[in-house]
C-alpha cells in the first residue's frame, strides 16, 4: 500500500511541476548579455574576469552560455554550451582561460533552439576570418540565412547572432577585396568600420554587439537599439577595455564610461578607443543645439565617472539577498532625493557657508571643476593631492578646524564611518583619501563633496524648471499629459496621477506603450506632454514611442524619468531627462527604484501645483491662495518624512509580516485589492508574480466584484497544500479499502487492482471491469456518495490595501465581508482603524474555517503617505514569500523551480529587445 502511495505522490508531484508549477530551467533575462574584454598582454586571469563577468549577466540569459579567447595568435578558444554561466563557467573551464582578448555572450533564445550549435559567440571563416556575438533581435534571421548560404557562407546554426556575424563578415570581405586586401592595421580596420555600417542596412531589428578582428586585435562594440555600455580602467596594472550589455557589470571594473549613444559604435582595443556614427545620426535637447553626424563619421568623446554608487552592487554582509539590501536601502534612497529637493544637505550647506566666510568658495570650485574635467585618475590624483597641499585649502582647513572643531573632529569623523557623504561623486572623492581615515583628506573629500552637490543640485534643479515649463505649457494650451512606462515603471505612473490629480488637480494620463500606441497615438497633437519612466533608460517599448512620436514633427516635448542618465532615453529621446537617482539596482525585481520614482513624482506634483498656483490660478481670493497654500505646505512638509515613514514601517511590520508569509506562501493564487491607490496593488501583485512564482493580480478593489470574485469558493486553482489535502483523503480511502478487503478476504493482488481503479476513477470516473464480484462490490462501496475534490477547496487569499479616509475604508470594509462569506481570507495593510479590524477578525460562521492578518501601517493619516509605507510592506511580503517557497521547493526537491528574490525565472530588468 505505501509503495503504492509512494507512487502516486511522485505522480502527483510530476502533475506539479508540469501544470501548476510549469517549471523548466530557469530563465533570468531577456535579450541576452554580450560582453567585450581587451587587454594588452596575456593574462593567466583572463578566465577569472570573464567568469566574473558573464555571473554578473546572468540574469539576462540562462539558455546558453559562450566565451572566446585569444591570446598573442589569431587562434581562438571558443567554449560554449546549454546552461547558466554560473555553472558553465566551471564546467567548460571558462574559469582557467587566459588570454588578453575575450568576447562572451549569455542567451536568452528567440531565433533558433536551444542547443550547443545556437549558443553564442560564433566563429567564422568563410571568407575572413572573426568572430563575436550579439544581444537583441534580427527579426530577419531567415532571410539573411538564405542571402548567406547563397553567397557561399556555411551557416551552423539558426541564431541571429551567428547570421550577424556572417553579415558583418561578408561586408568585411567586399570591403578587403575593394581595397586590395591590405596588410596595414588601419586599412583593415577602416574597412571593418564601413562593414559594420553596411551590415545596418540588411539587419532588421534590434541589437548590440561585439565582434572581433582576430588579425589586428581590434573589437568593436555596436549598440543599435539594445543596451549597451563600455568602460575603462586599470587592471593588474594595465589598462584594458570593457564593452557590456549591462551597467553594473561595468561598474565592478571601472567607474570611468565612455557614454554610446543609439546609432554608434565603438573601436577599441585596450589601450585606445574611437566611437563612430553607423548612421546618420541627430541628437537634441530642450534648449540645446541639435548635435548632427553623418555615416562613417568620427564622433568625440571622452570618458566620464558614473554617477551611481560601485558599492551598491556589492551585498553587504548584514544581508542574504539583493532585493533584501535594497528594500531596507529605501530609507537612505529616497532621503538623498528628498535631500535634492530641499537644496542640499544641511552639512553640505554648512560647509559651503564656511567656505564663503573664509572667502574660498571661488577657489575651491574650480578646484572641483578642473578634478571633474580629468579624463584619467592619475589627472585626478594629482588634482586632489595638489589641493591638499596648497596653502589656501591648508589655511581654511586650519582656521575652520580650530573654529568649529566639533564639527570637523565629529560631524566629519561621523559620516566618514557612516559612509555617507551626499553627492553621486562621494566614491570618487574618499578613493582619493585611500579609504583610510585622515582628517585632513577626509576634510577635502567632504569640502569637495559639499561644492559637487552643489552643481548637482542646479543640474536637478534646472530640469525641474524645465519640467514646470512644459507642465506650464500643456495645461494652459488644455491638452494631454501622458504618463508611458512598462512593469514596475507603470506602476508607479498609476500612483502619479493620483498625486497630480489629488495635489496640483492636473490629469496624467498613465498608460502602456502598447496600449498608447493602440489607443492615442493618433491622438496626439502640438503641446501634448509625455511622461517617459524607466529605471534603466533602456526600456525598448518606451524608446520605440518616443521614436514614432518624433516621426510625427509635432510640437510635442518629452519627458524622462530615469536612473542611468547615460542610457538611450536619458541621453538621446527626451527633451528633459530627470533622476531618480536610486543607484545600481542588483537584484532583477525593482524596490528602491519603484520608490524613488514615486517620491520623485510626490515632488513634481507638488512643484506642479505651487507653479498653477503662482502662474495659472490667478483668478483665486486671498483667502482661496491662502488655503490652497497652507495645503502646499503641508505637503512639502509631509515630503521630509518619506524615509523616515519607510523605515518605521519596516522596522514594525516584519514580525507579523513573517506570520502573513507562513500563511500565503504555498497559495498558489492570490488578488491584492486596493481602495483608490490601484497602483499599489499592481505592483505589490507583481512582485509576489516575480519573486514567489505564484499567480498574483492586483487591481481596484470594488472591481473584483464585477467578475474577478468567481474565483471564491469551488475552483480548479490547486496548489500544492490542496493536493496534499487530497492525498489525505485518499489516504484515508486506502485505509477502508484495505479493511474491508481484508473482511471479504480479497487475494494481495486484487488489492493491488482497487487501488489502481480508484486512482483512476477520481479523475475519470470510469469503472473498473477487471474486478471480481467481490472487488467491486468493495469498490461501490468506497467511491459510493463520496465528492473526493472536496479536500481541494479552500479559502482564496485576498489581500486589502487602504489608505485612511473614512470612505476609502468603509469600502474595503464592505468588500472584505462580500468576499469572505463566498470563500475567502482576509489579510488587510492599513493604518490602525478599529472598525476596520472588527470586519477583518469576524468570522464568516462559526463552524467555518477562516485566516486573517492585519499589518498595521504607521499613522499619517494621508492616503498619499499609505503609497509609501504600504509599498514597502507589498516588497517585504513578497521577499518572505520568495524564500518560504524558494526553501520549500529545495526541500522537496523540485528542481530548476525558478523561485529567488534576486534573479527569478523569465524576469529581466530592462526589457531591451521587441
Amino acid at each position: 500500500m505505501w509503495f503504492f502511495l509512494h507512487s502516486l505522490l511522485k505522480r502527483l508531484l510530476s502533475i506539479i511541476r508540469k501544470w501548476e508549477l510549469r517549471i523548466p530551467i530557469p530563465v533570468f533575462g531577456f535579450g541576452c548579455g554580450v560582453l567585450g574584454l581587451a587587454l594588452p598582454k596575456v593574462s593567466l586571469n583572463m578566465g577569472v574576469y570573464a567568469s566574473k563577468l558573464l555571473k554578473s549577466l546572468e540574469y539576462r540569459g540562462y539558455d546558453s552560455t559562450g566565451a572566446a579567447f585569444q591570446g598573442d595568435t589569431t587562434e581562438i578558444t571558443l567554449l560554449k554550451d546549454v546552461g547558466a554561466p554560473s555553472t558553465l563557467v566551471k564546467t567548460l573551464g571558462i574559469e582557467k582561460q587566459s588570454g588578453k582578448i575575450f568576447c562572451g555572450q549569455v542567451r536568452w533564445a528567440t531565433f533558433g533552439f536551444v542547443d550547443k550549435i545556437n549558443a553564442q559567440p560564433h566563429e567564422v571563416n568563410c571568407k575572413l576570418h572573426i568572430y563575436g556575438a550579439h544581444n537583441g533581435n534580427i527579426t530577419n534571421t531567415g532571410e539573411l540565412k538564405s542571402f548567406l548560404l547563397n553567397q557561399g557562407h556555411f551557416v551552423q546554426s539558426d541564431n541571429d547572432g551567428e547570421m550577424l556575424v556572417h553579415i558583418i563578415e561578408h561586408y568585411f570581405d567586399i570591403e578587403m577585396d575593394k581595397t586590395g586586401n591590405p596588410k596595414a592595421p588601419e586599412e583593415r580596420k577602416n574597412c571593418m568600420r564601413q562593414a559594420i555600417i553596411q551590415a545596418a542596412n540588411k539587419l532588421v531589428g534590434s541589437y548590440a554587439a561585439v565582434i572581433v578582428d582576430p588579425d589586428t586585435e581590434t573589437s568593436w562594440a555596436i549598440k543599435a537599439g539594445s543596451s549597451l555600455y563600455f568602460g575603462i580602467g586599470t587592471i593588474e596594472g594595465m589598462p584594458f577595455s570593457l564593452a557590456s550589455s549591462d551597467l553594473t557589470a561595468v561598474l565592478r571594473f571601472t567607474k570611468q564610461l565612455v557614454n554610446l549613444r543609439e546609432g554608434e559604435f565603438i573601436e577599441y582595443t585596450a589601450e585606445n578607443y574611437q566611437v563612430y556614427a553607423q548612421k546618420d545620426l541627430k541628437f537634441k535637447r530642450l534648449n540645446q543645439p541639435n548635435e548632427i553626424w553623418k555615416t562613417g563619421d568620427q564622433i568625440p568623446t571622452k570618458p566620464v565617472y558614473s554617477k551611481l554608487r560601485a558599492e551598491d552592487v556589492e551585498l553587504l554582509p548584514e544581508y542574504e539577498y539583493f532585493m533584501e539590501q535594497e528594500i531596507y536601502a529605501q530609507s537612505e534612497t529616497t532621503g538623498k532625493l528628498i535631500k535634492l529637493f530641499q537644496g542640499g544637505s544641511n552639512t553640505g550647506k554648512r560647509m559651503l557657508a564656511l567656505m564663503d566666510k573664509e572667502g574660498v568658495r571661488d577657489f575651491l570650485q574650480e578646484q572641483v571643476k578642473q578634478f571633474l574635467d580629468a579624463h584619467l585618475p592619475e589627472e585626478r590624483q594629482k588634482v586632489f593631492y595638489d589641493l591638499l597641499n596648497s596653502e589656501t585649502f591648508s589655511n581654511f582647513f586650519n582656521q575652520v578646524r580650530s573654529t568649529y572643531k566639533e564639527f570637523f573632529d565629529v560631524a566629519v569623523k561621523e559620516d566618514f564611518d557612516k559612509k555617507y557623504f551626499f553627492s553621486s561623486e562621494k566614491n570618487l572623492f574618499l578613493e582619493m583619501a585611500n579609504n583610510g581615515y585622515d582628517l585632513k583628506k577626509i576634510s577635502l573629500a567632504k569640502t569637495m563633496d559639499s561644492i559637487a552637490e552643489e552643481m548637482n543640485v542646479k543640474d536637478f534643479n534646472d530640469s525641474i524648471e524645465d519640467f514646470l515649463l512644459l507642465a506650464k505649457n500643456t495645461i494652459l494650451n488644455s491638452r494631454n499629459a501622458y504618463s508611458i512606462a512598462c512593469g514596475t515603471s507603470f506602476h508607479a505612473t498609476k500612483i502619479a496621477a493620483l498625486f497630480f490629480n489629488t495635489i496640483a488637480g492636473m490629469e496624467i494620463i498613465p498608460i502602456l506603450p502598447g496600449d498608447f500606441r493602440g489607443e492615442y497615438s493618433n491622438c496626439i497633437k502640438d503641446n501634448d506632454l509625455i511622461i517617459g519612466v524607466s529605471q534603466s533608460g533602456e526600456t525598448k517599448d518606451l524608446i520605440d514611442i518616443f521614436n514614432d512620436i518624433d516621426a510625427k514633427n509635432l510640437n510635442v516635448r518629452k519627458v524622462v524619468l530615469v536612473n542611468n542618465m547615460n542610457s538611450t532615453l536619458g541621453q538621446e529621446k527626451s527633451d528633459v531627462a530627470i533622476p531618480i537617482l536610486c543607484g545600481p539596482e542588483i537584484a532583477v525585481p525593482a524596490t528602491k527604484s519603484f520608490m524613488n520614482q514615486i517620491t520623485l513624482f510626490y515632488y513634481l506634483a507638488i512643484r506642479t501645483a505651487q507653479m498653477k498656483l503662482n502662474e495659472i490660478d490667478t483668478h483665486f481670493s486671498t483667502e482661496q491662495r491662502e488655503k490652497h497654500q497652507q495645503e502646499l505646505d503641508g505637503y512639502f512638509h509631509s515630503l521630509s518624512k518619506i524615509p523616515s515613514l519607510i523605515k518605521e514601517t519596516l522596522e514594525n511590520v516584519s514580525g507579523e509580516l513573517d506570520i502573513m508569509a507562513g500563511k500565503l506562501y504555498m497559495e498558489p493564487s492570490i488578488h491584492i485589492l486596493a481602495t483608490k491607490i490601484s497602483g499599489v496593488a499592481m505592483e505589490g501583485a507583481l512582485k509576489i508574480r516575480e519573486t514567489v512564482l505564484t499567480h498574483a493580480e492586483g487591481r481596484e478593489a470594488s472591481e473584483f466584484k464585477h467578475g474577478p470574485n468567481t474565483i471564491l469558493g469551488k475552483n480548479t486553482v490547486f496548489g500544492v497544500k490542496h493536493l496534499r489535502s487530497l492525498l489525505h483523503y485518499f489516504s484515508e480511502n486506502i485505509d477502508a479499502v484495505e479493511s474491508l478487503c481484508e473482511q471479504e478476504a480479497i487475494p494481495h493482488k486484487e488489492i493491488k487492482d482497487i487501488y489502481k481503479a480508484l486512482a483512476e476513477y477520481i479523475f475519470t470516473h470510469n469503472q473498473p471491469f477487471n474486478l471480481s464480484l467481490r472487488g467491486t462490490n468493495v469498490f461501490n462501496k468506497i467511491v459510493k456518495d463520496k465528492d473526493f475534490f472536496e479536500p481541494l477547496y479552500r479559502n482564496y487569499p485576498l489581500i486589502y490595501v487602504t489608505g485612511p479616509n473614512e470612505r476609502d475604508v468603509n469600502l474595503t470594509i464592505s468588500q472584505i465581508n462580500t468576499h469572505k462569506i463566498r470563500g475567502a481570507n482576509t489579510f488587510v495593510i492599513a493604518e490602525e482603524n478599529e472598525q476596520l479590524m472588527k470586519n477583518v477578525a469576524s468570522r464568516p460562521s462559526e463552524n467555518s474555517y477562516y485566516a486573517w492578518s492585519y499589518i498595521m501601517l504607521p499613522k499619517t493619516g494621508s492616503t498619499m503617505m499609505t503609497c509609501f509605507s504600504a509599498s514597502a510592506v507589498l516588497q517585504l511580503l513578497a521577499l518572505k514569500l520568495s524564500i518560504r517557497k524558494m526553501k520549500r521547493l529545495d526541500k522537496l526537491e523540485v528542481r530548476d523551480h525558478g523561485v529567488h528574490p534576486d534573479v527569478p525565472k523569465n524576469v529581466s530588468k530592462s526589457i531591451t529587445v521587441d
